[in-house]
């Protein structure tokens, strides 16, 4: 029986003294004890300063998601969660005195015979090494033998991955049980296997649930039949049938995000247990369900450690609310009672009808950060510097190069163009970004002259205003660094994913600019991440909806009065652009008040002409 020992007075410099001590791999050791040193650069502290308690730690850095910034020593968030993750192990082992060491040579058994084993018609299909060596590596650091893999583990081990590789350790574990289920396996790598297939991570989100439309469920058919009576009189103004082409005063896009907003409300009162036999809509939208919902919506992101600054909460209420009150007959005490709902403080915080908070702190902190502005203004070429770097290499030959840093140089490229649209022809939003076509009469953004003659480097971006938010057409002739940026795109990288795709997977030779494994746009979540990543790589955190702002803090911080240009450039109403950056004139008016008095102090110490007693 291990007895877990006191962590209160032991400090990160006995953690150091002791790691030889607990069996680590050398190579693996050499990594935890850097980790353990730099721990003096994160606290601001001497190492006999520093409480190596591992709830202490945890409490102070989190775990899973960052949150907030992370210490300036790290520069970017993969460094710190590194950091993150190799401490709290070592401190978590100290305290359990010591866990018996799984073999990595186990590990290492298991990955090469998955790779004899895979490929067309083989045990295992292609590239399945990539995902189940993630969750080798993950069983490797925590010392963990593969066939002790539980539940706890599972779950423990995904929640401190990114996304991205969290999706990575899912496939992985599907990997291994395709292994397990094998009938024809090598006798001394089963033995190494657990005995029955092993589950999947808990879920991070809430299940959907059966009340959605998708599920079909007969007990959900007239909440779904009242819903697309309302949503029916709000397109057309009545709930008669209409002829094909009547035009409609309410756009899908609204309607699809009543739908989202109900999908809600139902999976959360379904996750309370709140909805029983047939009900209508009028049943499920009462101010005592909105109220219990946002209870618990609330408290699952607080115990989550999530922000609970965004709108989100209040536009699902307020959508809610307004079904509500104008088309299912609320009584006036249930109308204002869903009033008091949306007026709560914590319902309508400081992200509604304005910025998000976390947002509204990034763009001020670049509106201080001149080294960072001027870093934005040549990301893209920054970017196809260091992808350029890497293409050489693949195209020279000589040393190999992994199909990891490949994909890197492609994400890089891709990451280049996104930007370089975002800010040399319109910042538009990024479901429009993502659906550019470059070809045909319909072309988003028409390349067929540049792929003849990459000199033709005028390009018009168009985006219908049947797909754009605010219902207006987007109109922008590019500036002329833009043409060199997708020429350079189209053959270096595009070429690329279409007919030499790293990992075996080329993309779809469509008419979109971004194009996917299938004859449509890149998907959504990969879209948004090969962004952010991109951007890291080059040290720059950015989300792709950030290039807005930063197009509209350009703009207004030279002329401090051309709302009118910033809401053309962004396709916005011209109110909607003064709600979110009216504190560009709070900040210009407070450096113009400091200006006039600087200037008053200056002219009061000139000589003046006379005297004057008492004079200093």
């Amino acid at each position: 029986m291990t007895v877990k020992t006191k962590c209160k007075s032991r400090t990160m410099a006995d953690v150091e003294a002791l790691i030889p001590s607990l069996g680590y791999a050398p190579t693996f050791q050499k990594n935890i004890l850097g980790s353990i040193r730099r721990c003096p650069d994160v606290y601001g502290e001497t190492p006999e300063r520093i409480s190596a308690c591992s709830t202490a730690f945890t409490e102070k850095w989190g775990r899973g998601q960052i949150r907030g910034k992370i210490p300036a020593c790290f520069k970017t968030e993969n460094q710190f969660r590194t950091w993150r993750k190799n401490v709290r192990m070592v401190l978590i082992r100290l305290e359990d005195g010591g866990k018996p060491a799984a073999k990595a040579d186990d590990c290492d058994a298991i990955l090469a015979y998955v790779r004899a084993n895979q490929g067309k018609n083989r045990l295992l299909g292609a590239n399945s090494d990539l995902t189940i060596s993630v969750v080798l590596r993950e069983a490797a650091k925590t010392e963990t033998a593969v066939a002790a893999i539980s539940q706890a583990w599972i779950d423990e081990t995904s929640l401190a991955l990114t996304t991205t590789n969290r999706k990575s350790f899912r496939r992985g574990i599907a990997g291994l049980n395709r292994l397990i289920a094998a009938t024809e396996i090598d006798a001394n790598i089963a033995i190494l296997l657990p005995k029955k297939p092993l589950p999947d991570p808990t879920a991070l989100r809430p299940d959907k649930g059966a009340w959605r439309r998708r599920a079909s469920n007969p007990a959900a058919a007239q909440i779904w039949k009242d819903f697309d009576r309302i949503m029916h009189i709000k397109m057309y103004g009545t709930d008669e049938d209409q002829f094909f082409g009547t035009p409609r005063t309410f756009k899908a896009s609204s309607a699809a995000s009543y739908e989202t907003a109900l999908n809600w409300l139902l999976r959360e009162l379904a996750a309370l247990g709140r909805l029983s036999g047939t009900p209508g809509l009028k049943q499920v939208i009462t101010s005592d369900n909105l109220y219990n919902v946002s209870q618990a919506w609330m408290a699952d992101r607080q115990g989550r450690g999530l922000p609970t600054d965004t709108s989100t909460l209040h536009n699902h209420i307020a959508k809610m609310a307004n079904l509500a009150v104008n088309h299912l007959d609320a009584t006036k005490a249930e109308a204002d009672r869903f009033k008091l709902i949306q007026k709560n403080d914590v319902i309508r915080n400081k992200s509604v009808g304005h910025m998000s908070v976390r947002r509204l702190d990034w763009i001020k902190d670049f509106a201080r950060d001149e080294a960072k502005q001027h870093k934005a203004m040549f990301l893209p070429e920054i970017l196809m510097k260091r992808a350029d770097a890497i293409l050489d290499r693949w195209d020279a030959g000589g040393k190999p190069l992994g199909p990891t840093q490949k994909m890197l140089a492609l994400k890089l490229g891709i990451t280049a163009t996104q930007i370089a649209i975002l800010f040399r022809a319109a910042p538009i939003r990024s479901a429009n970004l993502r659906h550019l076509t470059m070809r045909g009469k319909a072309a988003g953004l028409d390349v067929t002259a540049l792929e003849r003659d990459p000199r033709l480097t005028e390009l018009r971006l168009w985006v219908c205003k049947s797909t754009v938010k605010n219902g207006v057409d987007i109109e922008q002739m590019g500036d002329k660094a833009l043409g060199p940026v997708v020429a350079w795109y189209l053959k270096r990288i595009r070429a690329r994913l279409v007919a030499d795709h790293p990992f075996n997977k080329n993309y779809i030779d469509s008419d979109y600019l971004f194009p996917s494994t299938h004859d449509g746009p890149m998907e959504r979540s990969n879209f948004a991440a090969t962004f952010r990543e991109g951007c890291r790589a080059v040290g720059f955190d950015m989300e792709m909806h950030q290039a807005r702002h930063v197009s509209a803090y350009w703009i207004l911080s030279i002329d401090p009065n051309a709302w009118g240009e910033a809401a053309a450039l962004l396709g916005d109403d011209e109110m909607t652009v003064r709600n979110y950056y009216g504190w560009l004139d709070t900040r210009l008016a407070s450096e113009k008040g400091r200006q006039k008095l600087q200037e008053l102090h200056t002219a009061g110490r000139k000589n003046k002409r006379g005297s004057y007693e008492g004079e200093l």
